[in-house]
């Protein structure tokens, strides 16, 4: 009987340090987990439907993906391609890789091509947690999550799956890597796995990861704080994760021919790379260039706008409009804080310092847009938290009161991204309505043609994307309706594929065809009456006669 008793007692007093453990996580981090919660639901809420439809960047995207995994080839009949040739200028391949098992398991739809995007912008909460405690303790870091699950630029960046959203991911979980390697220098060699795939997750990295790694390593040489060991099997990772995509850059900068490499393949793109068509350095006045670039990037981060709804959602930029201020003060407190070498946090802001410089190289070399400047977002956050921080240590009242105002801010912008307006302007721009209208037309397996309009940039990955033509019925005898003004644009759009047609003329002697046109465009047969069935922007004109 006192064995029994004192087994009860061990079990309640087990019990109770249980008990007491979970309180103290509780205690401890149930802020964190209310601000994780915040950040999940306004990223997968309404998720799939908003923003409407596929932007022509997702459709391309995915269709690459289940090509991939379907044929073993792009759409262009390249086995495995380190990058892919796309419209023809090149589009990234890491996302198309990386949404291969998801296209698999639920089939090609706009979920399954944004899933692993929202995921990227999830856990890139807990990564901003990490990131900033490593930086600048407990409070620092949470604040850096909150502004990050409230950031308008990364909520919108996190819920459409263009390729290049996923680079600032990777980045920020290579930057977490190398925060950590001055605790234990073998996470060096997972940042720079992370750094490498970079470079396949978007072009603009050709120029930050080189200018962001000299940096990064001589202070962390300088400062002792990677055994050079560490550093040099990091190095030698980096260089062979990365050999292929130098190799790409080569090829295609000296017009050599396509290569294979074991079972991937190099491409020679058929026309000019888009790193190339972008990048001051390969223009004939280098200069003038960069001195324009300079002041596009300016007038952006100034602004917080560009020219492309699908980046932002006017009135709030990317981190509210009147927030580029608290930036540039946060980054003169971050500069002013190197100066102590020897303070405890010199190296996570030293590396904090290169990511700002990298990001501004790329906005030298490149015309930016939000998208094209996507990996200069985050450090700039981090700067709004310095300057914040800072101030807060003069009133306790500061950080209470900021947390309230980006709060309400953050309610107006939820209010405005998921309103009526945003979603007028969005299915215009992601063409919500075609894909449902081409799978309509092709219900009807009777009708030679399937005439779709030419209003439409790169409509024909929307015909890829639904009838899924395997490239050995279309790619050899290939014929591209080709602009006067530049005769191999990568805007070039096939005459042809399978039944589908993309010049209105090719239909007219086929009383059968199909029309897919935009709201109050004249079908090109006028001596044919139709029944029509709208989809958002595009109506289908089915020939009456027909099935």
């Amino acid at each position: 009987m006192l064995q029994e008793a004192n087994a009860g007692k061990k079990g309640i007093s087990s019990t109770k340090q249980v008990s007491s453990f979970v309180l103290q996580l509780i205690r401890r981090y149930w802020l964190l987990g209310i601000i994780f919660i915040l950040g999940i639901w306004v990223r997968t809420w309404h998720f799939g439907a908003i923003p409407p439809g596929l932007n022509p960047d997702e459709a391309s995207i995915g269709v690459e993906s289940y090509y991939l995994y379907k044929f073993g080839m792009d759409r262009n009949g390249m086995a495995y391609p380190v990058h892919l040739i796309s419209w023809g200028s090149g589009q990234n391949a890491l996302y198309a890789y990386i949404i291969m098992p998801f296209v698999a398991l639920h089939g090609l739809n706009a979920e399954s091509i944004r899933f692993p995007m929202a995921l990227a912008g999830i856990l890139s909460l807990p990564l901003m947690y990490f990131a900033g405690k490593r930086m600048g303790g407990e409070k620092f870091g949470l604040l850096a999550m909150f502004f990050l699950a409230i950031s308008p630029w990364h909520v919108v960046n996190s819920r459409w799956a263009v390729e290049s959203n996923i680079l600032p991911f990777i980045f920020l979980l290579g930057f977490t890597f190398f925060l950590e390697a001055e605790r234990d220098g073998r996470w060096f060699i997972a940042a720079m796995v992370c750094f490498s795939l970079c470079l396949y997750a978007y072009g603009t990295a050709y120029v930050a990861i080189p200018v962001f790694l000299v940096i990064g390593i001589l202070m962390a040489l300088y400062l002792r704080k990677i055994k050079p060991l560490y550093l040099a099997i990091g190095s030698g990772v980096f260089l062979l994760l990365s050999m292929p995509i130098i190799l790409f850059v080569l090829i295609n900068v000296f017009k050599w021919e396509t290569i294979m490499l074991g079972g991937i393949t190099i491409p020679r793109l058929p026309v000019e790379a888009r790193y190339e068509l972008l990048a001051a350095m390969f223009s004939g006045s280098p200069g003038a260039e960069i001195k324009s670039n300079l002041a596009t990037m300016f007038q952006l981060l100034w602004t917080q706008e560009d020219a492309f709804i699908w980046n932002y959602v006017p009135t709030f930029g990317y981190f509210y409009k009147w927030t580029f201020p608290l930036i540039a003060v946060g980054f003169f407190l971050l500069i002013k804080s190197l100066q102590d070498l020897k303070s405890q946090n010199t190296f996570g802001l030293w590396l904090l310092f290169s990511w700002l410089v990298a990001s501004l190289m790329v906005g030298s070399v490149h015309p930016v847009n939000l998208t094209r400047l996507n990996i200069i977002f985050i450090p700039l956050i981090f700067c709004v938290v310095i300057f914040l921080v800072e101030i807060g240590k003069y009133s306790r009242y500061i950080l209470p009161a900021s947390v309230i105002v980006f709060s309400v801010s953050f309610v107006f912008f939820v209010r405005a991204y998921f309103g009526d307006e945003y979603y007028r302007r969005a299915s215009e721009a992601f063409n919500a309505g075609i894909i449902p209208a081409i799978e309509y037309a092709t219900d009807n397996t009777s009708t030679p043609l399937i005439c779709i309009t030419d209003k439409t940039r790169f409509v024909y990955i929307y015909a890829l994307f639904v009838e899924k033509i395997h490239p050995s019925e279309y790619l050899d005898h290939l014929e591209w309706i080709l602009p006067e003004f530049h005769p191999l644009d990568p805007s070039r759009t096939p005459r042809a594929l399978g039944r589908f047609r993309f010049d209105l003329n090719d239909c007219v002697a086929y009383p059968d065809s199909i029309y897919i046109l935009k709201l109050n465009e004249p079908v090109p047969n006028l001596v044919i009456a139709y029944k029509d069935k709208r989809f958002g922007k595009y109506v289908v004109h089915l020939p009456k006669n027909g099935p």
